[in-house]
């Protein structure tokens, strides 16, 4: 096979000159030519076996070194050569500061043309060799790597802003991290990490069932912060198209090749992020301290339940937005939903966080208060230890929940009432008795909730948060 060049030139008339020459060359095929930096940088997305990508020097609009750490950032298995009417050392010197391979003369003839290609191409092969080999290794015990999914209680919860923060969390601690966008209608990742990406999980759903380490390199985009993303669909409506049988089998390929797959599932429930959080190890509910956001939360929970996904009582909730003076703690919060809240709570600093969500580098947010808490989160939830300490487990199917999934003396607290260290439960009585009993339960039927979170003996019968 020929190796595959993409070439991006200032004119028409340079255009034809590189087409000309390309068509003496009996090892390398031009497969497109682009005027504009910006759609270079698109082409080069376009063509999964591209090799080499040729950049002219005075190709704009943007600095041409720009363009080449650009495309370096996004392809690290492509070949870059600049194009330069001019070989002075400082030119040659940026070239490779920005990540060019080389640097080929305008001028250049056939034969030098061939073989600075060649050498270019089989550099770009023998690099995607080795990553597509080493994307097949599965860690020395044989334990697969664990998926983590958080879900919102309702829209404007922070359930991305955690999600992104804590991948970053984990992949400071060097752990392989892959982050996925299952919010398929409303996924905004490329604006919280700030990045441009033409492939998105839809492009896995007809291969999803062989799924190759090449096709996984050439979807996931490579983030040089740390994790590895897996986007939603740019347009909302192929959201439609990620079933869930394509959402097991790609979250399984993802499992075998990275120790941690953390998964924003949004705040609305399909068959994917059913699936999602069926197949999970871990599953959180972010949730703000306020009654909209505990209702949410628990008819989330409580249609797991009925679909038999995952049981309440294998959920952890997050608490985002948490300030000592909220009407509701996080104590009380978790005698409302019965489930297991995460002893660290994510503090109220909105300006904190708008460095990092303004310029989509979360790199930037600077907050000691955040940072410390998004660590302890993601130390909380076993995210910054190697899978090997971590046993697996899921919702309802029968299997066993993590060994470490909660710290020592929080699992006792989940089954008994706690005393609150804010208001009463009588501050916010008239909202709650206002929920109304769940119409699935009738008579003395009540649902399957375990322990009671109320006391001994006690039975909460209605889906609504009661008293």
């Amino acid at each position: 096979m020929n190796f595959r060049v993409l070439a991006g030139m200032p004119t028409s008339e340079t255009e034809m000159v590189i087409a000309a020459r390309f068509e003496e060359l009996a090892g390398a095929d031009l497969v497109s030519s682009r005027l504009t930096s910006t759609d270079l940088i698109s082409g080069a997305g376009e063509y999964p076996d591209l090799d080499v990508v040729l950049i002219h020097q005075e190709l704009g609009p943007a600095p041409v070194f720009d363009t080449i750490r650009d495309l370096s950032h996004r392809h690290p298995q492509l070949a870059i050569l600049l194009v330069s009417p001019s070989m002075d050392p400082e030119t040659f010197t940026a070239a490779m500061e920005s990540g060019a391979r080389g640097v080929l003369p305008a001028d250049s003839g056939a034969t030098e043309l061939e073989t600075r290609v060649a050498r270019a191409a089989e550099w770009s092969r023998t690099l995607r060799r080795h990553l597509e080999s080493a994307s097949l290794d599965l860690p020395t015990s044989g334990v697969r790597g664990r998926i983590v999914t958080l879900s919102g209680a309702k829209g404007g919860v922070g359930t991305t802003t955690c999600t992104v923060h804590l991948a970053m969390a984990a992949a400071r601690r060097d752990r392989l991290v892959c982050l996925v966008d299952l919010d398929l209608q409303a996924g905004d990742l490329p604006a919280f990490l700030n990045l441009q990406h033409r492939r998105s999980i839809t492009d896995l759903v007809d291969a999803a069932d062989d799924i190759s380490p090449g096709m996984l390199a050439e979807t996931l985009y490579v983030d040089p912060r740390g994790p590895h993303v897996l986007l939603a669909p740019q347009h909302g409506e192929r959201g439609e198209d990620v079933t869930a049988r394509a959402t097991r089998r790609v979250l399984s390929a993802l499992r075998s090749r990275y120790e941690l797959v953390i998964v924003d599932c949004g705040s609305t429930m399909n068959e994917a992020t059913a699936m999602a959080v069926e197949v999970a190890d871990s599953s959180v509910v972010t949730v703000t301290p306020d009654v909209p956001a505990l209702r949410g939360a628990q008819r989330l929970m409580a249609m797991w339940e009925r679909l038999q996904i995952r049981s309440h009582e294998d959920v952890h909730s997050l608490v985002t937005r948490h300030s000592r003076k909220n009407e509701i703690q996080p104590e009380f919060l978790q005698q409302l939903l019965g489930t297991k809240v995460l002893r660290t709570p994510v503090p109220a600093a909105y300006r904190a966080l708008e460095p990092g969500e303004n310029s989509g580098d979360p790199t930037r947010v600077t907050d000691e208060g955040l940072r410390k808490a998004f660590a302890r989160l993601a130390s909380e939830l076993d995210l910054l230890v190697p899978p090997t300490a971590v046993a697996g487990g899921t919702g309802l199917g029968g299997h066993t929940t993590p060994s470490a999934e909660l710290p020592q003396g929080l699992a006792g607290r989940a089954s008994r009432p706690q005393p609150s260290s804010g208001p009463t439960t009588r501050d916010v009585s008239g909202f709650l008795n206002a929920m109304g009993p769940d119409p699935t339960t009738t008579g003395n039927q009540s649902r399957p909730t375990g322990p009671s979170p109320w006391g001994q003996g006690t039975q909460r019968s209605g889906g609504g948060i009661g008293v």
